[in-house]
Formats: C-alpha cells, structure tokens, sequence
C-alpha cells in the first residue's frame, strides 16, 4: 500500500493529465483588481453565476478607485444574481477603498497582507496568488477541493483552512499552486457530490470516504 503522501502525489499526477491545462473559471476580469473581486464574489457561489454579473460590474466600477465610491445600493443591484450579495457588496466596496488608500489601487502580493483585506480569506489569498503569480505561498481549499482531499484520505478535517495545511505537509511547495486548480476541476466535473463520474475517476482502489 501506499503511503498518504505517495497517494497525493499520484493523484495530483493523475488529475493533471485529465486537466493538463487548468486555470480559473472566473471570466470578464482584465487585471489582478478585477481577478481578486471576482474571487471574492465567488465564495459559496458558482463561477457561473459570478460571470454573469461581472460584465456589467467591471463595466460599472472598472477600477478599485471607482469601485470605492460606488452606490452601495447600486452595487447591490448590480450583484443581485450571486449569494450573499449585500455582505459581498459592503466587502469589495470597502476592500477596494484599502487598496486606494494604502495600495495605489492594486491588491498587495502578499498572503499576509491579502487576507488583511475586507472578504479576502485563506482560500481567497491563495486562488488569486497561485492563479496569478504561481506563489506557493499556501494551497486553496474549497468545496470541491475538500471534497476530493477527503474521498482519498488526504484529510480527516471539514474545515477548509485545516485542510488546506494538511495538503501543505503532503505536497512540495513548488507544486502548492497546481492543487486548487485542478482538483476543482476534477471534483466539479468528475468526482462530483452527486453521481461521480466512476468511469473517469482515477485511483479508484484508493478511495476510502463517500466514493
């Protein structure tokens, strides 16, 4: 039998060949501004739901400059499409004010000072570093992510964070950035919640949780 470690490593192998060229599928966004709101808006809500309201908010409010003196009530409206909008409206609008004020209107490239920001978190600091600059300064976790970390026993814990330090001790720095992106991919179109997909499913005989 494998080790855990070695189970990881394989499975990273293996999803990589079925998604050779994985990346984000958060679209409409045209900087490293409009990529952090539009990760932000993303938490607990589906990239895309989110892609259909960006178009006409980037239209709106293209910087963090105008995005910081925007109509709260229309920021709203504009977001009205995506879960939790009221709490995401009051978040970017104040996050973009920060970056004004102590940034000169561009998000810090730095996990420290990211998760500092208005509804930027673990997860959200590390899609937008990875995504963007490949830092391997942490690994995301999110749904999908925890769902496939748990199926093949990666992990024991359902806290994201946690998880996402247990997956940090399995894989070398160096590949930290490639874990989010296409483990996303394979729990949102494989490994799904509902009716996985079995006949793609890689390393079936190490499934051990919900599979």
């Amino acid at each position: 039998m494998m080790s855990r470690r070695d189970v990881a490593i394989k499975l990273l192998s293996e999803v990589e060949k079925l998604f050779p060229e994985a990346s984000t599928e958060l679209a409409n966004w045209k900087d490293d501004f409009q990529f952090l709101v539009a990760v932000i808006l993303s938490a607990q809500t589906t990239d895309m739901q989110v892609n259909k309201v960006t178009p006409k908010l980037f239209r709106k409010y293209p910087s963090a400059r105008r995005l910081a003196s925007a109509n709260i009530k229309d920021l709203e409206y504009t977001l009205g499409g995506i879960n939790y909008f009221r709490t995401k409206s009051k978040n970017i609008k104040k996050m973009a004010k920060i970056l004004v004020e102590q940034y000169e209107g561009q998000p810090p490239k730095s996990l420290k000072k990211l998760v500092e920001l208005p509804g930027v978190g673990y997860k959200t600091a590390n899609v937008f570093l990875n995504e963007r600059y490949r830092a391997n300064e942490g690994i995301a976790v999110d749904t999908h992510v925890l769902r496939v970390a748990r199926a093949y026993g990666l992990t024991k814990n359902i806290d994201p964070t946690k998880v996402a330090h247990d997956l940090e001790k399995l894989y070398p720095k160096k590949d930290w950035y490639k874990v989010n992106s296409v483990f996303v991919l394979y729990g949102r179109y494989i490994l799904k919640a509902r009716k996985p997909d079995m006949d793609r499913v890689v390393l079936r005989e190490y499934l051990v949780n919900g599979n």
